[in-house]
């Protein structure tokens, strides 16, 4: 048996880790996910990968995983996760899966104006691979101490730009929302060396643009330079990116990929500046929680605004747009089939504590603003919203 650990009143077992990583890079020729249907790969810049970290502490279990995709559907997130429950016992609901959202790798996620999910790909490389390094890395499991660091970056800025008229487009808003919190986060072993690290910011990895490269964008930079410093396989969790663009050099949010190298250096230092601010490691108490969040939900708009909508984007088929003319035929649709108004719709959230810290899980690509009011009343503990963890079911919005 481990030695026991105690923190305030709870007495148990030392908190145990185990990492493990596989290599997830579809095949050239594969469409490119997060911008439009008809954006394919040409080559590979840099290889994608999934970073899994399993945590048991007596009875309980649970697991985070980061994967480099854009995001993940919540059928096919669903799918893992049971996979992996099954396998390893570990709650259902006691399971992360994380997207780090880069726009530069396959279609996971699906959905009307975003083109088709890449079943195959899913299929014959994602969903084995995401099981094999979940399952490798419950096998690996030592006892660990933990430690971690706050600092800020720079690498995000809010990308609602607004023009002359307050119309809303992608670019850089200086004065917008914006979280600069960066979070890095170390297990080592109690002969000090490092397990496992994760980074915790929120920011799209659209740097590369609708480039014809596969890669992790800004933060697979990142990740490998303090895999370096560190010497353990580290992994990034986006955090509320919604509202979040790269603050790219062109003064815009999307480049290309040498603005990718450019702010993936900037990430780089500012993780590995924080990664050797943690001043040391200790003991802690893991536990875990599963519970339904309820989103209220306005009344559906009237069958004349629906019209109206519809007329607007008729034709329309490709992201925001396309989705908007779906969303209005869906409403159209719903005046003829005796649709009633909802009250709300369940969400399920996990919540993994790790000491004094709580990462909770959002199927969304949370605002930024949402995020820091979480901070704001959380006075007890450290919170870091995941975005897009656990499914991608949209924006949520401020």
């Amino acid at each position: 048996m481990y030695n026991l650990v105690k923190e305030g009143s709870f007495v148990c077992e030392k908190l145990l880790c185990g990492v493990s990583r596989e290599d997830i890079t579809p095949p050239v020729g594969g469409r490119l996910f997060g911008y439009r249907d008809n954006v394919f790969s040409e080559s590979v810049h840099d290889n994608l990968n999934v970073t899994a970290f399993a945590f048991s502490q007596g009875n309980t279990k649970a697991m985070m995983i980061s994967a480099t995709v854009c995001s993940v559907s919540i059928a096919v997130d669903e799918e893992i996760r049971q996979k992996i429950s099954d396998e390893t016992g570990i709650p259902f609901g006691n399971i992360i899966l994380g997207a780090t959202h880069t726009h530069s790798g396959p279609n996971t996620s699906g959905g009307v104006g975003w083109g088709d999910i890449d079943r195959e790909y899913c299929d014959s490389i994602f969903i084995p691979r995401i099981y094999k390094a979940a399952t490798d890395a419950f096998k690996s499991l030592v006892p660990v101490k933990m430690g971690f660091a706050i600092g800020n970056s720079l690498v995000g800025i809010n990308r609602r730009q607004l023009g002359v008229n307050n119309e809303a487009g992608l670019g850089q808003r200086p004065w917008g929302p914006f979280n600069p919190k960066m979070t890095v986060v170390t297990f080592k072993s109690d002969e000090g060396n490092t397990v496992g690290n994760m980074i915790f910011y929120g920011c799209h990895g659209t740097s590369a643009g609708m480039n014809h490269e596969i890669s992790r964008d800004w933060s697979g930079i990142m990740c490998d330079s303090v895999e370096n410093v560190s010497g353990g396989l580290t992994g990034f969790f986006v955090g509320p990116e919604g509202d979040v663009g790269p603050r790219l050099t062109n003064g815009r949010t999307t480049g290309n990929i040498s603005y990718t190298e450019e702010l993936g250096g900037l990430a780089a230092s500012d993780a590995v500046r924080i990664y050797r601010q943690i001043v040391g490691v200790s003991d802690i108490v893991l536990s875990c929680a599963c519970t339904e969040l309820r989103i209220p939900l306005q009344n559906r708009i009237s069958r004349e605004e629906a019209k109206k909508l519809y007329d607007e984007t008729e034709g329309e088929t490709v992201n925001i747009k396309g989705r908007y003319n779906n969303y209005a035929r869906n409403v159209l649709s719903s005046y003829d089939e005796g649709y009633v108004n909802k009250e709300y719709i369940p969400h399920m959230q996990t919540a993994i504590r790790l000491g004094n810290i709580v990462f909770i899980s959002f199927g969304y690509e949370l605002f930024s603003e949402v995020g820091m009011r979480i901070n704001e009343y959380a006075t007890n503990c450290e919170v870091i919203s995941l975005a897009l963890a656990n499914g991608s079911a949209g924006y949520f919005v401020t």
